[in-house]
């Protein structure tokens, strides 16, 4: 009798067990969940609160981008920084987490840095255009007009070889409004001459491929 009672006290403490650990879990996704459309909404500070219970020391649900970037949103750069570099450790080919570090360091007006990280982004993914654009606008600021139309040169490119319309002519505009004389810029723009719909495309330099 007392093997029986004890049997059904251990069954009775794994069921409770398994049942806290399936309520907990559903508790961290709803979290998640809840994370997700924070950061939709731009709500810094909610993704911060519920991503300084989740993040951990190994980031299991991979929110160490939002995290970061909210915390930069309020102000607490170090901390983002920090976040990346560690996520790094075991990512080191994610050129997005680069991305993001140059993102910041940008935003502190690092540019150094921001160049570095960017240029990082470049070598890993060198058909994706965002980091060719944004790098294009630091070398603007700064006024060096060669190394910023370098860099729109190199998007417009990765544009007109996708077909991206809308974007050929932007880039293409900004490119002859430092350099009018600028040939390959206006024969790209040539070639879309009379196009105004963007065709659909499984590649999309603008965005961050998986």
């Amino acid at each position: 009798m007392k093997k029986i009672v004890s049997s059904l006290c251990l069954i009775a403490l794994l069921f409770s067990c398994q049942t806290q650990s399936k309520q907990e879990n559903i508790e961290t996704q709803t979290d998640v969940q809840k994370l997700a459309e924070a950061y939709e909404k731009q709500d810094g500070e909610v993704v911060v609160a519920i991503g300084d219970t989740l993040i951990g020391t190994d980031d299991p649900h991979n929110i160490a981008i939002p995290y970061a970037v909210s915390l930069a949103s309020l102000g607490n750069y170090e901390k983002a920084l920090a976040v990346l570099d560690h996520k790094l450790v075991n990512n080191p080919d994610d050129y997005y987490l680069y991305e993001t570090k140059a993102n910041i360091y940008t935003v502190m007006e690092l540019y150094d840095s921001a160049i570095e990280n960017y240029e990082k982004v470049i070598e890993m993914k060198p058909t994706y255009a965002r980091p060719y654009i944004n790098e294009g606008m630091i070398y603007e600021r700064l006024d060096y007009k060669d190394h910023a139309i370098r860099n729109y040169m190199a998007a417009l490119r990765l544009f007109a070889m996708n077909n991206f319309v809308d974007e050929v002519f932007q880039f293409g505009q900004k490119i002859l409004e430092l350099d009018s004389t600028n040939v390959e810029a206006k024969e790209i723009m040539e070639q879309f001459s009379g196009q105004k719909i963007r065709p659909q495309h499984s590649s999309n330099p603008y965005k961050k491929e998986k």
